[in-house]
């Protein structure tokens, strides 16, 4: 469901960020891994389907820069980067956060 405008906050964009990037991560080791066990027919399938995860960051990129044309170039880090390296800049270190936190909270033990 798509937010309007007004709601659309760079924060909501940072935490989409974060969980895209933890995505991407996943499907490139996913698609190394399961490599093996796939057809070449399947794998095709699969590599098309990381490829439209991709079109559809640079859709929500474009969107971000659009509800914010004040952020700085510094932005272009929301829905792009690695988790593994060292932050670029403020905006990165920001979303490799909120992602590390998102990972944390998915594997986390629940006392129910």
């Amino acid at each position: 469901m798509m937010l309007n405008r007004s709601k659309r906050t760079i924060e909501k964009y940072k935490l989409a960020g974060a969980e895209t990037r933890l995505f991407k991560a996943l499907c490139a080791r996913l698609a190394v891994d399961v490599g093996c066990v796939l057809s070449n027919s399947d794998m095709d399938k699969l590599i098309r389907a990381i490829d439209r995860i991709h079109e559809v960051c640079s859709r929500a990129e474009d969107n971000m820069f659009r509800d914010h044309p004040e952020v700085s170039n510094e932005y272009l880090d929301v829905f792009y980067g690695d988790m593994g390296f060292e932050p670029r800049n403020e905006v990165d270190r920001d979303v490799i956060e909120i992602a590390r936190n998102i990972a944390n909270e998915l594997f986390e033990r629940k006392n129910h």
